[in-house]
């Protein structure tokens, strides 16, 4: 019996220790819209709609890639990240730099009031939209690590992929100038082919 009792023993430390170390493959295989992102990302995916943002009226799913410093105030990439939406239009849906900016109001501050367990707060957002490509500024106060005021840059594409009747918005974020060597980071993060 005492036998049996090691071998399972034995069993299930190998199982914990193979699922650990496969974990962080598994979870980056789900991404279905990134293909590529720098080595000590962490990733996540969040299907629409999203608890924190129930008026983003999409259906399909949000993707996050976050930079390893996302959450570590002294470092160059922190609060760098990249996100996409996913989404299943209907018949000649469309959605312009309006639907797009309340979409990203709408985001960030129920994110500010997830986090900070209901405080309000209305971010100020600038987007500017030229041949599909967008690019902006959110001012809000940063609630994870700061708790500061923080203004993030972004830059946004849409991308129509018709094949599978899908629009996919890929954006770009970090509090740091575009000019930074940091943006070189986030653009490495390479959106898979439709």
């Amino acid at each position: 019996m005492d036998k049996y009792l090691k071998f399972d023993n034995i069993l299930t430390r190998l199982v914990a220790c193979v699922t650990l170390l496969f974990t962080p493959l598994l979870s980056a295989e789900e991404l279905s819209t990134y293909s590529e992102f720098p080595k000590g990302s962490k990733t996540e995916v969040i299907p629409f709609p999203i608890e924190f943002a129930s008026d983003i009226t999409l259906n399909g799913i949000e993707e996050l890639v976050f930079l390893p410093g996302m959450y570590k105030q002294e470092k160059e990439d922190f609060f760098s990240y990249a996100f996409s939406w996913t989404h299943k239009p209907e018949k000649n849906q469309v959605f312009g730099k309006t639907k797009i900016e309340n979409f990203i109001a709408s985001y960030y501050r129920g994110l500010y009031k997830a986090v900070t367990e209901g405080k309000e707060y209305e971010p100020a957002i600038t987007i500017e939209q030229v041949d599909g490509k967008y690019t902006g500024q959110i001012s809000w106060i940063e609630p994870f690590v700061t708790k500061k005021e923080q203004t993030l840059r972004f830059k946004g594409d849409q991308i129509h992929c018709e094949k599978i009747n899908e629009l996919r918005w890929f954006f770009l974020v970090s509090p740091q100038d575009f000019s930074h060597p940091v943006w070189k980071e986030l653009q490495s993060i390479k959106p898979s082919d439709c």
